[in-house]
């Protein structure tokens, strides 16, 4: 329970009360964008040719959202809405700083980095949801979205971090003009195309092609965010989509329903509220997504690429795609560099921890039961918001539910505390945001249950109780290619 006075009048022996100490929220992992028509106003007139084309992409992805009946499918809404604020306001706060800034605070959350794509709001040409498009077109898509993020930031400096997109064309001027830019405006962090490696697209992250762009965050103290659904060929995903409603929209919804389905089970799950919340689901909501592999390619391609020697001051987080894959995976990279160190200066659980971290987004019992592998300085809290898998609206349980019995310096580290350090963070501005809408120590720490449906429903939506996804198989073969290909990258 809430304690009964507004902890802000408090003094200072009360506040070194443990249990009342206000708890720092920072999200490493959010998200924002326009509605698609709403775009058309920042991108340069010059493109406004192509605006058809993107528009039939958001139709044909908006098919799905439509028929998985996202974000809010409504067996479950008095389950995990009971406040109504999904059903009320749904993700207003995707466009809309001041619904945005309502909502967080209501979560207590005090800064989040606010990142691009979603299903019902992605970026004009730049998106891998889009169909394939030229450089200068995702060029001037991720320039349409910049302007309108300057904006939309521009409400509450410090605590809305925009993660602009960085595209290089026609060569890395531009994109490295872009991330001055975005350090001009008050930004941590930039978000890089999400194609490289792909067969015929941008070259692999460990080519040295992409040195420019390292130099530049390592010289302005940018981190590069590596975001779930990155190593994807654009084109693919809205093909696909194209490809089931063709065959199917003549036999009506549930032929395609039964297609998607056919596709991946998880796009279509079925929410049991009765469930076994201890059970690892199978078809948890988007789960699939969320294992794909491209994401976790750049950590050894940085490593073999002589990219962290040649800058040794370079951030990197991996966003939103857990981080339980980390403890085993660096040890496969630690018993490759034993039997061939190659081009490696140090071992890979080195670069590791002097480089890199994970925003910890859908966070599950396997992201903190590897905490201290991972390394607890290492591990960042994200809300997801206001994306359907995320927390929102029932962020202080799931925090109860994932981390209220470790160690609350432990907690409160994963929580803010690593994020304001990694990040370089304005502490002061945050610390007194927190005392005015975050929750009390007492209140996520005590050993609070959380109703069994609702962590049923955790699981129906990101799989809190998923073990770690690791298969040797998949990661022989991607590191031979990426390690080949690092070497042959560096004589050429």
């Amino acid at each position: 329970m809430r304690v009964s006075f507004d902890v802000r009048q408090a003094d200072g022996d009360t506040l070194s009360r443990p249990e009342l100490r206000p708890v720092t929220i920072v999200s490493a992992d959010s998200h924002v964008s326009l509605p698609p028509k709403m775009y058309k106003q920042y991108l340069d007139s010059k493109y406004h040719d192509s605006w058809a084309g993107y528009l039939d992409d958001v139709s044909v992805i908006n098919k799905v959202v439509e028929l998985t009946g996202y974000p809010a499918p409504p067996d479950a809404l008095e389950i995990y809405d009971k406040r109504g604020v999904v059903e009320a306001a749904g993700e207003v706060g995707y466009f809309d700083p001041v619904w945005r800034l309502r909502h967080v605070e209501s979560e207590g959350i005090v800064a989040e980095f606010l990142h691009p794509f979603g299903p019902i709001g992605f970026v004009p040409f730049a998106d891998v949801q889009n169909q394939m498009r030229s450089h200068e077109l995702r060029y001037a898509g991720s320039q349409a979205h910049n302007r309108f993020l300057k904006d939309f930031c521009s409400e509450a400096p410090g605590r809305l971090l925009g993660v602009p997109l960085i595209y290089p064309w026609p060569d890395w001027q531009g994109g490295v003009a872009e991330i001055v830019q975005a350090r001009e405006n008050g930004f941590h962090a930039i978000f890089p195309p999400m194609m490289p490696g792909t067969p015929g697209d941008l070259p692999a992250m460990y080519d040295p092609w992409w040195d420019p762009m390292w130099a530049a965050c390592q010289d302005l103290g940018m981190v590069v965010h590596i975001h779930a659904g990155f190593g994807n060929p654009q084109g693919g995903v809205v093909e696909m989509v194209r490809n089931v409603f063709g065959r199917n929209d003549a036999h009506g919804p549930d032929a395609s329903k039964e297609g998607l389905a056919a596709i991946d089970p998880s796009l279509l799950p079925k929410f049991d509220p009765d469930g076994d919340p201890e059970a690892a689901g199978t078809n948890s909501f988007l789960s699939e997504l969320f294992e794909t592999f491209g994401e976790r390619r750049p950590l050894w391609q940085l490593m073999w690429g002589g990219v962290f020697d040649r800058f040794p001051n370079l951030k990197v987080a991996f966003q939103e795609i857990h981080a339980d894959w980390v403890p085993v995976t660096l040890q496969y990279l630690d018993r490759a560099h034993a039997a061939n160190p190659g081009p490696l200066k140090m071992t890979p659980s080195e670069y590791w921890a002097r480089h890199c971290a994970c925003g910890t987004s859908l966070m599950r019992y396997g992201d903190v039961a590897a905490r201290h592998d991972v390394g607890l300085d290492k591990l960042m809290f994200g809300s997801d918001y206001p994306h359907f898998e995320g927390t929102w609206p029932n962020t202080h349980d799931w925090i109860r539910a994932t981390l209220g019995s470790i160690p609350e310096v432990e907690a409160r580290g994963i929580l803010g505390e690593n994020a304001i350090d990694f990040y370089g963070l304005d502490r002061a501005l945050l610390e007194r945001t927190a005392k005015r809408i975050s929750p009390l120590s007492g209140e996520l720490f005590n050993g609070q249950e959380v109703d069994h449906k609702l962590i049923r429903h955790f699981e129906f939506r990101a799989g809190i109780n998923k073990p770690v996804n690791f298969n040797v198989d998949q990661m022989n073969q991607a590191f031979e290619e990426d390690r080949t290909g690092a070497t042959n990258a560096l004589v050429s």
